[in-house]
């Protein structure tokens, strides 16, 4: 996946062919002349010329310079035919290296527009061997073919002519040479696609030229086959700053985590999140997850509320457990019921009910607890049914229910030996409270009777 990634970077950052195929023009004519005081080379007769000219036509007749509004030359064939005409014209006599090179150059422009790569290869070859050309020309030609044989993946033969157009250039270009590292990690040679990667981002430096998304994040994949993670996280930290995407923010959050920078990880996650980079279900769920294991309760619920809000977020039993833990945990507890009691309408056995009454009560809403707890009782599949009893007997205290919660408390101890203890506490407290409150009957009674008299 990473490999047809990058080869996609390669079609994004690098110039198309054609532009280099275009037709040779009156001012081009021009400049080629003047071009030879640097470098001389025979003269391109205007015979030569006009026959060229006659083939752009046919190849493209878009392509044709004219004036703004003038439409495009009529064709008197097709790029076959040109190619039939121009191969025929080569073998004209008295023709010198210099014409045979341009003739070259529109043959690769004729095979190029009819998307035969292999017969364009062969031509622009043909233009370097014609002998003395000018430097435009050569470099044109390097230029094209390296990135011919790169598209054709034939890697060793682009680096080949990289090195040449350089070597004929006479300065790097950071587009080059990404191409060139971009071919080395093509050909599994990480060390020496690190090497240029890195090149790329100094030449750029040096040039006051702008770093390219792509540049930067053959750096990260080059640094992540080697398992270079410190180096892998200092470039995505650069990279995100001057290309925040998502892809780029969710690796720097995996990168952290594997360095157990669990509050790092967590404020990648947020930061992408606030950038509007999560959508998914998952990830929503999962940031409100790390959320509320870094003890920020709050703001787990309101990513979550907001998901709920905007249907990204399924209101399911395992999600609005969510929900409710997260108020819970946030002391939002009037939210943290509604959540609960939403969260019970999916339950098929008793916990999501059994924390709805723990909610309930905290809330001194006893009466509810009461019911809340004895429908968990009644869902079954309580993971620790003793408790439920045991704190529906503590419910049924605080509304003075005493026979109810001496059987909850018995209940309790039966199901686990280990409340034993707890629970005589409790029906020792109760039976004091009875006569307690029997006593003051008494006494308000006799009082009554006193006062009658």
């Amino acid at each position: 996946m990473i490999r047809f990634v990058l080869v996609l970077m390669v079609i994004w950052t690098v110039p198309f062919v054609l532009p280099d195929l275009m037709p040779l023009s009156s001012s081009a004519y021009a400049a080629e002349k003047e071009k030879k005081k640097t470098r001389r080379v025979p003269a391109l007769r205007e015979s030569t010329y006009k026959k060229i000219s006659e083939a752009n036509v046919m190849i493209d007749p878009e392509s044709v310079p004219r004036e703004e509004g003038e439409p495009p030359p009529e064709p008197t064939g097709t790029p076959a035919d040109a190619i039939e005409m121009l191969m025929s014209y080569k073998e004209r006599r008295g023709l010198n290296s210099y014409e045979k090179a341009q003739i070259w150059n529109t043959l690769a422009f004729a095979y190029y527009t009819m998307g035969d790569m292999k017969g364009t290869i062969v031509a622009y070859e043909n233009v370097l061997v014609q002998g003395v050309i000018s430097e435009a020309l050569e470099q044109q030609s390097l230029r094209a073919l390296y990135q011919l044989h790169f598209g054709e993946e034939e890697y060793e033969v682009a680096l080949v002519y990289i090195a040449r157009y350089e070597e004929a250039r006479g300065e790097l270009d950071p587009l080059v040479t990404f191409t060139k590292a971009l071919a080395y990690y093509l050909l599994e040679d990480i060390r020496q696609s690190l090497k240029y990667a890195l090149q790329v981002e100094e030449i750029a430096v040096a040039q006051g030229k702008e770093m390219k998304e792509p540049w930067y994040y053959l750096q990260v994949v080059d640094y992540n086959t080697l398992e270079d993670y410190d180096n892998v996280i200092r470039v995505l930290e650069t990279l995100i700053q001057k290309y925040p995407k998502k892809q780029y923010w969710m690796h720097l959050a995996g990168m952290y985590s594997e360095k157990e920078w669990d509050d790092k990880a967590l404020s990648a996650y947020f930061a992408s999140y606030h950038q509007g980079f999560l959508i998914r279900e998952t990830e929503i769920v999962m940031l409100s997850q790390r959320l509320l294991g870094a003890d920020n309760p709050y703001e787990a619920s309101m990513v979550l509320e907001k998901g709920f809000e905007d249907g990204t977020v399924t209101r399911n039993e395992k999600n609005l457990k969510l929900l409710a833990t997260s108020y819970t945990m946030a002391q939002e507890m009037p939210k943290a019921i509604k959540a609960w009691s939403d969260a019970a309408g999916y339950a098929k056995d008793g916990d999501i009910h059994y924390r709805l009454a723990q909610a309930l009560a905290q809330e001194d809403r006893h009466s509810e607890a009461v019911r809340a707890y004895r429908k968990a009782l009644e869902k079954k599949g309580l993971s620790k049914e003793s408790d439920v009893q045991f704190w529906l007997a503590i419910t049924l205290m605080n509304l003075e229910r005493w026979d109810e919660a001496t059987r909850a408390f018995r209940a309790a101890e039966r199901i686990d030996r280990r409340k034993q203890k707890s629970v005589r506490q409790y029906i020792r407290y109760i039976s004091g409270e009875r006569r307690r409150q029997q006593e003051l009957r008494r006494m308000a009674e006799e009082t009554e009777r006193a006062l009658a008299s």
